[in-house]
């Protein structure tokens, strides 16, 4: 397990918390190790990773929404997600190669001392909870089509 991985799971440890399931990848040049859980935003359960490696990098993933991109909403939704990344500047939401949308925040650690990881993975949860309690409805209203992004608002206002 590489130092990042160890300092991660030794929070854990202390703090016994034991939402993650550990997944190390065998044979990664990067020595990847793979933390799962979710996180609870309006009722639904966001499948969750923290990715640490021997990069100077640890990323935090949340799948907001599976298959969110369709034919019908991509680019209203593209829209929507660009100024949502416009707006929020520690972290990034895209499409993923299967149309699911997927927030990744990015924390650079560089040095050999990792002790304060765990609260900063921890910290940057809870920005993202925030954010997402905030957003998620109108996320999915854009996804479902109920809702424009509010560039085709002003659009269709001056064509009337």
């Amino acid at each position: 397990m590489n130092a990042k991985a160890e300092a991660f799971k030794k929070y854990l440890d202390e703090k016994n918390l034991q939402a993650f399931q550990i997944q190390e990848i065998e044979g990664d040049q990067q020595g990847t190790v793979v933390f799962r859980s979710h996180i609870l935003v309006e009722g639904q359960q966001l499948p969750t990773i923290v990715l640490l490696d021997n990069s100077v990098f640890a990323m935090v993933r949340v799948q907001v929404s599976p298959g969110a991109r369709t034919k019908e909403n991509e680019l209203a939704l593209l829209r929507l997600l660009n100024i949502q990344n416009l707006t929020y500047k520690p972290f990034k939401l895209y499409l993923d190669g299967e149309g699911s949308l997927i927030l990744d925040a990015c924390i650079i650690k560089t040095g050999e001392n990792f002790d304060d990881l765990g609260d900063e993975i921890y910290g940057m949860f809870d920005i993202l909870i925030n954010f997402l309690n905030d957003t998620y409805r109108p996320l999915m209203k854009g996804i479902w089509g109920e809702e424009e992004a509010p560039e085709e608002k002003k659009a269709a206002k001056k064509k009337k």
